[in-house]
């Protein structure tokens, strides 16, 4: 039987590693990978994904306070 806890770490490590992340980059901008990216997005737990990582990215944005709370406003009313 495989070790899928060995087989998970090699693929974690890979896609940590520059090569795995150009990988990863070239996909998500293919035609594939912006329709893979537009299909999770239609999911409930792929738009819970994304509001996630908006907020993220929104903290760490050099944009005024007033634009990010805006933001914030109307994700937190789309529940």
């Amino acid at each position: 039987m495989t070790n899928l806890h060995g087989l998970e770490g090699i693929a974690a490590h890979f896609l940590a590693s520059p090569q795995g992340q150009k990988m990863i980059r070239n996909y998500l901008e293919s035609p594939e990978g912006q329709v893979s990216i537009d299909t999770f997005l239609a999911t409930p737990h792929g738009q819970q994904m994304a509001k996630l990582l908006l907020i993220k990215a929104l903290n760490s944005l050099d944009i005024p306070e007033e634009a990010k709370e805006s933001v914030r406003e109307a994700l937190a009313g789309k529940g």
